[in-house]
């Protein structure tokens, strides 16, 4: 009999995401201001996306980043039973901690809560500052971001946070010992800005084959023109693009427009179901397909993945 463990857990090694590098970026925290959308592009982040972040440089080995949620419940208990009826969150937020390790001024401006302008070059080439009492919370927008890489494909996989608000909750121990970096692991905690506390995600032509298997799409995606009366449209797939495909073709049509696509794949990996306005294509990995419109007479082109 096969282990009912291994039928079932459907595990996928490539599925570990570990954070092989690690980046860790911060700015003065900016009402409102989310994640760009879209953050990645095929060439990896989108050129501008990071426009004002300033990087905290290497991150010690030992502490990394890492992030803990926190959340505050009251249990609601009814009299006579053993166990509560509800629960009601009271508070919610978190604790980003690093270990940065160079003495960059972004550094000591999260560890002191001072101003940039603080910060006084010298004529020896140096700088200096002055630590006052009850200097004024500051408030950061950090980015953290890990890379991978698909063991398989070779292809990298990013995973990342965009903290909307954070302050710092402890500034950590400045070190003067020989064996040890004198910057601080800085502690900071997470703080609501309008309805948002922080985004996240993992991205890359690493972990797109990793959608279906990991849960985030079922890969299938229902193609549909709407209302078009005459014309093409075309699909995309992992950078190749199809010939023109006719407003009313037929599913098998759908598929010979994909099988020939220069990637590897043939009649075997591809399915696709329906008829016209729509069809439902399963791609071979459920990594996304795309597509355009341009060529049709009328109607509403869209690509829309199947929910899982």
């Amino acid at each position: 009999m096969a282990s009912q463990v291994e039928l079932y857990r459907e595990a996928n090694e490539l599925g570990i995401v570990v954070a092989q590098k690690l980046l860790v970026m911060a700015k003065p925290w900016e009402k409102g201001v989310g994640a760009p959308d879209p953050l990645f592009d095929e060439d990896g982040l989108v050129p501008g996306s990071l426009a004002g972040l300033k990087s905290l440089g290497g991150i010690k080995k030992k502490t990394g980043a890492s992030f803990t949620p926190e959340i505050d419940i009251t249990p609601i208990e009814t009299y006579g039973n053993s166990s509560p009826s509800r629960r009601l969150i009271q508070s919610e937020g978190g604790k980003l901690e690093i270990g940065p390790q160079e003495a960059r001024k972004i550094v000591h401006e999260l560890q002191t809560n001072l101003q940039a302008g603080e910060f006084q070059t010298t004529a020896t080439g140096g700088f200096r500052a002055k630590k006052r009492a009850l200097s004024p919370i500051r408030y950061w927008t950090f980015f953290v971001l890990g890379e991978d890489v698909n063991d398989e494909t070779l292809e990298p996989i990013w995973q990342w946070w965009w903290f909307r608000k954070l302050s710092i909750e402890s500034g950590g121990k400045i070190s003067l010992a020989q064996d040890a970096e004198a910057m601080p692991d800085l502690e900071l905690s997470l703080n609501q800005d309008g309805e948002d506390l922080y985004e996240f995600g993992i991205d890359g032509p690493g972990f797109e084959p990793l959608l279906a298997d990991m849960g985030f799409t079922s890969g299938q995606f229902v193609v549909g023109v709407g209302a078009a009366s005459a014309g093409t449209f075309t699909l995309s797939y992992k950078g190749n693009t199809t010939a023109g495909i006719a407003y009313n073709a037929t599913a098998a049509a759908v598929k010979s427009a994909l099988v020939a696509l220069d990637d590897g794949y043939d009649a075997a990996d591809w399915t696709v179901t329906g008829t016209a306005p729509n069809w439902t294509v399963a791609t071979p990995d459920g990594a996304s397909v795309t597509g355009s419109g341009a060529g049709l007479t009328g109607g509403t082109f869209a690509v829309t993945p199947v929910e899982v």
